[in-house]
Parts: structure tokens; sequence; C-alpha cells
């Protein structure tokens, strides 16, 4: 199963354990991923040290947040992140942040630690610090609107690379044309999670995986016009996997 990257997980495990459909533990258990390394919050107000995933999610919901939101910025798309600058700067260095909703306006960013397990190995966990951030009053995408967004990228990819008779001469593309993404199965959202949001997941990790094969290369291009059509396709569905995924795993549960 593909593994969902960390501050995924978080908004969307987290969006379940603050409306209350799954366990504060459970939801921690599930944010660890495959590894189930050791995971700490730093930076919660009133909290002089690290404190579980379980607590901070608790601590969170007390505070006032009713759902967290995935934010995931590349150079020249940093819309979906509030401010200030510094946290900005930091969450578009790890290409992902998750915002809370509700209460106090904070955003909560993944580092690394290390974490010593009781039989002596020590192994990578995450130690996520919490920010202040600036309020910010915009409407998060919709599953519709980004479900809409994943597919006229598709289609307009399909129709652009189509015309140049892509897929004659690059195998990536003929994928693409096809819609399929290979063997993967998709991730899992909790069960609690609308069937729309596992839906526009599982397209928006298809697209994903298709422009990670692309870009490893520029293909075959004859043309240095085709090679640079194809470089801006691939950006336009990565841009439109990237809002699929955030509203995916930001959306509210059932």
């Amino acid at each position: 199963m593909q593994e969902l990257t960390p501050s995924a997980r978080l908004s969307a495990w987290g969006n379940a354990a603050l409306e209350g459909t799954v366990s504060l533990d459970d939801a921690a258990d599930a944010i660890a991923g495959a590894g189930g390394a050791a995971h700490r919050f730093l930076g919660l107000p009133g909290e002089p040290s690290g404190v579980n995933v379980a607590y901070a999610l608790g601590r969170l919901r007390a505070d006032g947040a009713v759902g967290l939101r995935l934010v995931l910025p590349r150079p020249g798309d940093v819309g979906g992140l509030p401010g200030p600058g510094t946290f900005n700067e930091l969450a578009l260095l790890l290409g992902e942040a998750v915002l809370t909703v509700g209460g106090p306006p904070r955003g909560v960013l993944a580092g690394s630690s290390e974490a010593k397990e009781a039989s002596g190995p020590r192994e990578l966990g995450k130690a996520w610090t919490v920010y202040d951030v600036s309020p910010d009053a915009r409407t998060p995408l919709s599953l519709r609107d980004a479900e809409f967004g994943l597919n006229e990228a598709m289609r307009e990819a399909t129709a652009v690379l189509t015309q140049l008779d892509v897929a004659r001469w690059e195998p990536v593309a003929a994928t693409l044309l096809s819609e399929h993404s290979g063997s993967d199965a998709p991730c899992a959202l909790p069960m609690s999670s609308a069937p729309k949001a596992q839906h526009v997941l599982d397209g928006a990790l298809r697209m994903l995986r298709i422009v990670e094969l692309a870009t490893q290369s520029d293909g075959a291009a004859v043309t240095s016009v085709e090679a640079d059509t194809r470089r801006q396709v691939l950006r336009d569905l990565e841009t439109a996997a990237r809002r699929g995924l955030e509203a995916a795993c930001s959306a509210a549960v059932r």
C-alpha cells in the first residue's frame, strides 16, 4: 500500500480523532505509520516539553480545534499558507504543513527526531512542532471542486498529449492517456471519511505516481517545443493532484 506523507496522515486521522469517530490512541497509531516510531509534539502552549500525539490531539480539541487542514506548498504556489513569513518559509522547505481549523490559529510542521526503544536500537520518529500562525479566512477547496480539477487536468493533458502523439514515443504518457497508474494499491482514509474523499485521494495519488514516473526524464521528445509542452502538462497535473490530496485529507468526516 502506498504510504501517505506524515502531514497527510496527521490531517486525515487527526480530523477523525477531533470529530470523535476514532479514538485518540488509534489516530496516533495511524499517524505514526508503518514504522511505528515514537512521535512527539513540541511547542504546545503550556507544555514545557514534548507530548505524545494522542495527548496533543486532545489538547488541540480542548482548545477549540474542530479540524485539521493539509497544505502542500511548492515554490511559486504558497496560497494555502497563512503566514507569518517565517512559518511559510519552513513549510515551503518541508513541502507540507497542517493548519488547525477552529480555536487559536496554529500550524504544525514535521521534523525528524530519534526515539530510543526499550530494546535498545534507535529509530527515526517525528518531532512535530506547533506554531502560532496568522488567521486565515479563506475557504479550503471542496472535495467536489478538487475532483473537478483532477478530471479537468486529466482531460486537458490527454488532449494535448494525443495531439502531439506523445504516446508513440513516451511509455509513461501512454499510461497517462489510459488513466492507469500501475499496481500500487491506494491508501486508506479513516472509515469515517466521506466516500468521495477516498475517491479523490485515489485519483490524486494515481496522478502523482504518473507525474513521478514521467519526470524522471524528459522522455523522447522530438523537439524542444514538445519537451516544454510535456513539462507544462506534468506541472499542471502535479498541481491538480496536490489540491486533490489536500482536499481528501482535510475533508470533514461524515
